[in-house]
């Protein structure tokens, strides 16, 4: 079912139009990565998709919905959580913002305390419960502002920058926990962030925008194997090197008892090659490098810096 869907939506402040002609549609269930350079349009376009911008031109439809800002039972279902933009009230504890849902959303007293202590467990705010949110940390208020945009379990999670400041050790409890709920809840997950590795983990459909545009937009794998067919694999052997000269390999490097090897998988695969090896040399470690999504949208982009 699709669930989010815009056509030729375009939208200008000032001189500057910020988003050309966006067309693209979103299906529930799905974990969508929206990526591109600082300034290329990501923020306008989540916006627009949660109502709080409307585009010059085109169509939007969001849960079936043109007009979310103006149905308030269907805000229920979004919930849009930016790195730089707070929904908890400043002046109050966190543990008062977070009791303010239950009004707001009509969320059963029982099913609040079952739900926090869910995400209490998962994004380790306890400690939180009595602090102002400008006395918390950066990481700290995100994990805070997650707990509170999920709460009233939306249907569609739009999470910008939401990671910012988080500790690793607590970030993979989250990015995990992020796809048991979109398993559990048949949700969309739109996630952008500048941090590729996390894109990469969590999203199985990447959108690029650039200058307003949208450049790119296909599974992520699919995207990789395109854009960056190349990979590395380091061989030791014990015995006789090979001869690879009747391989087609892009490149290789002999140094002592290692072999490094450059290959494009759509001229040859991985177990051709280990084939190859192991009836010529007798094989003591392996170890294969994959491109990733950060190397590949690097690599799209040319000179240009995405900084992480």
């Amino acid at each position: 079912m699709l669930l989010i869907i815009l056509k030729d939506v375009s939208k200008t402040f000032g001189n500057k139009k910020v988003l050309k002609e966006i067309s693209l549609h979103i299906s529930s269930n799905e974990n969508v990565g929206l990526i591109g350079l600082n300034g290329a349009g990501k923020t306008t376009l989540l916006n627009v998709i949660a109502g709080a911008v409307k585009p010059d031109n085109g169509f939007v439809r969001t849960n079936g919905r043109e007009s979310l800002i103006e149905d308030k039972k269907a805000l229920k279902d979004l919930v849009y959580v930016s790195g730089i933009k707070s929904q908890l009230w400043e002046d109050l504890t966190v543990k008062a913002s977070l009791e303010n849902c239950i009004k707001m959303y009509q969320i059963d007293p029982q099913a609040y305390e079952s739900r926090l202590g869910r995400l209490e467990a998962v994004f380790e705010t306890g400690a939180f419960m009595n602090m102002r949110p400008r006395n918390l940390s950066l990481g700290e208020r995100m994990r805070c502002e997650l707990v509170y945009a999920l709460l009233a379990e939306p249907k569609i999670l739009m999470l910008d920058e939401v990671l910012i400041g988080v500790d690793v050790s607590i970030k993979h409890k989250i990015m995990q926990f992020f796809e048991t709920y979109r398993q559990e809840k048949h949700s969309t997950i739109i996630y952008t962030s500048n941090n590729l590795a996390e894109v990469e983990k969590l999203c199985d459909r990447v959108i690029l925008i650039d200058e307003g545009q949208i450049i790119l937009d296909g599974k992520t794998e699919r995207i990789i194997n395109e854009f960056s067919p190349h990979y590395r694999m380091e061989v030791r052997i014990s015995d006789e090197l090979p001869d690879f000269e009747d391989l087609p390999l892009e490149k290789y490097s002999i140094d002592s008892d290692t072999v490094t090897i450059d290959y494009d998988i759509h001229k040859i695969e991985t177990t051709r090659i280990l084939e190859h090896l192991m009836e010529k040399s007798k094989i003591r470690d392996i170890r294969l490098f994959e491109p990733d999504l950060e190397g590949t949208i690097k690599k799209i982009y040319g000179g240009r810096v995405w900084k992480t």
